[in-house]
């Protein structure tokens, strides 16, 4: 007869997801194209503008300046 107690449930958790809630976090996704992101860009006010996935940059010189 073997007496092996079952594992923790955070060890079974762990095992199973990686997660000791066994839930896996969230994703964030940029509200403006929706994809998955690292970065949001904001504005003076607070409001997301863009995100690292749907901004570019562009040299100001070139784009507001006439030459």
């Amino acid at each position: 007869m073997s007496n092996q107690l079952p594992d923790h449930p955070v060890i079974r958790n762990l095992q199973a997801t990686g997660y000791p809630d066994g839930i896996y976090p969230e994703i964030p996704h940029c509200p403006i194209c929706d994809e998955e992101c690292d970065t949001v860009y904001t504005n003076l006010y607070g409001e997301i503008v863009g995100c690292d996935e749907c901004i570019g940059t562009a040299n100001a010189w070139e784009v507001l300046c006439d030459e």
